[in-house]
């Protein structure tokens, strides 16, 4: 059974999807901007592309913009993601530069949640997770596949892994060819939330096709759900009022 994760008073893995959107501003004020305009349409958690923005290579910069933009969330979580471009982000930079900047950040406790990309290797995640639980930050572990989806048991292993290295809410997300790819991600994820760990997930198919594993998570396992508010930040976005909509009826219907 999936022990929810309380952060801020929003309790992720318990009742249906929590929505999330991304913030992708090159500067503080734009983001500020669009959280207020999410709060507006009910979204519940916020992430920062630190990808996107202006002071990047800053380290210290991107803690101070932390601090202010976690301001502007008293009481949403606020997850910090630089997500690289092989994982489907805005640029790539160097392992070591990539974990300076993530400590920064964490360092500066002003985010919920940080998102550590598998790609930098196992001893590179470790010292990220470990980082974060000396700050209080949450981890979500991550992997990102363009091209397609594995095997039900390719994504059960990955998951698990992700569990075994310390993650708070592993997550994956695979890009869907046809029906067949979202049922396999909802089996994935539906054996691992059943059988191999109590976290809360967060996983999904990405393209049309995939579109109802982010709505049917609460069946299956997984405890948010990525939304689009004005611009997408990944395929397959459900547009957040919208997906509120649907996941409160199908909440309704597992009650």
């Amino acid at each position: 059974m999936v022990q929810a994760l309380d952060i801020k008073g929003v309790k992720l893995g318990e009742g249906r999807p929590k929505t999330i959107i991304s913030l992708m501003g090159a500067h503080v004020a734009e983001n500020i901007e669009l959280i207020e305009k999410g709060i507006a349409s009910g979204v519940e958690c916020f992430e920062w592309r630190g990808d996107f923005a202006a002071d990047v290579h800053n380290p210290q910069k991107m803690a101070e913009h932390s601090m202010e933009i976690g301001k502007a969330l008293p009481n949403s979580p606020l997850l910090f993601t630089f997500r690289s471009t092989s994982q489907g982000g805005r640029l790539t930079i160097p392992v070591k530069e990539y974990v300076a900047l993530n400590k920064a950040v964490i360092e500066a406790e002003a985010v919920d949640l940080v998102d550590i990309e598998t790609w930098i290797g196992d001893a590179a995640v470790l010292e990220l997770v470990a980082c974060a639980k000396e700050h209080n930050v949450k981890t979500v572990i991550s992997y990102h596949n363009f091209a397609g989806t594995p095997s039900v048991e390719w994504v059960v292993n990955l998951l698990t892994h992700m569990v075994d290295l310390g993650a708070d809410i592993p997550k994956i997300a695979t890009m869907a060819h046809g029906a067949q790819d979202a049922l396999k991600l909802l089996a994935a994820t539906e054996e691992v939330s059943r059988i191999h760990s109590d976290k809360p997930l967060l996983t999904m198919a990405m393209g049309r096709e995939g579109s109802i594993t982010r709505l049917a998570g609460e069946l299956f396992g997984s405890a948010l759900t990525f939304c689009s508010l004005e611009e997408a930040s990944a395929p397959g976005q459900v547009q957040v009022k919208r997906a509120i909509r649907i996941m409160d009826g199908l909440h309704e219907v597992f009650a």
